[in-house]
């Protein structure tokens, strides 16, 4: 809650007092003490003289009302707004960017088998990014390290923008359009690279901009 908010309760607070204490005083000197001294509320029979005291006591419940609301939802931002860290993770996780390697099977499952789906685990060499991602472990996610991010992605993502537009210019230039099967196999290897690229660029960048090396 905003001192801001702090202050506008205090005010409406201490403006319904004021109210307060003047109904009172009016339903003592005009309207024989209703609502002031006790009553039996069963018996009790509608008068013009009580507007003033119903009045000033529906704003009372509403203001109680609107009080219980606002320190709820405080209550409730505070909860939210923990503060937040990274994902802890060992960095010799990146060793499991090895997996990419398998990707040269496929050169031998086509020549064998006409296969050329094991390409696609070039993918995997993005994985070495678990390295600096594991150096970045448990770090306080404030607003620097937000905008690292943002930076660190937009020019991982740029990056593969540019090579993908290259592959595709490659191929639409003719490159390897006499064998359709080699310029598939060319575009699923350049592709599982790049995205590859991306992903492992998305954590060194992150990680060299937190660092500042």
């Amino acid at each position: 809650m905003s001192k801001k908010q702090i202050k506008k309760l205090v005010f409406i607070g201490i403006g319904l007092i004021i109210l307060l204490i003047t109904g009172i005083i009016y339903s003592v000197l005009f309207n024989e003490g209703r609502f002031v001294n006790k009553m039996d509320l069963s018996e009790y029979i509608f008068s013009v003289k009580d507007i003033p005291m119903l009045m000033i006591g529906a704003l009372i419940a509403f203001y109680v009302i609107y009080l219980t609301i606002i320190v709820f939802k405080a209550s409730m931002m505070k909860k939210n707004i923990r503060k937040k860290y990274t994902r802890k993770v060992p960095p010799y996780f990146g060793i499991f960017g090895i997996f990419g390697f398998l990707g040269f099977m496929g050169f031998w499952t086509y020549d064998k088998w006409g296969i050329i789906y094991p390409f696609i685990f070039f993918v995997f060499f993005g994985l070495f990014g678990l390295f600096f991602e594991g150096k970045l472990s448990n770090t306080l996610e404030d607003e620097l390290y937000q905008e690292n991010k943002r930076k660190a992605e937009v020019k991982a993502y740029r990056t593969g923008f540019v090579l993908l537009f290259v592959v595709i210019w490659l191929v639409g230039m003719g490159m390897l359009s006499q064998n359709i099967e080699w310029c598939a196999i060319f575009m699923l290897i350049s592709i599982s690279l790049i995205y590859g690229l991306v992903l492992f660029l998305s954590s060194y960048l992150l990680y060299r901009y937190e660092k500042e090396e």
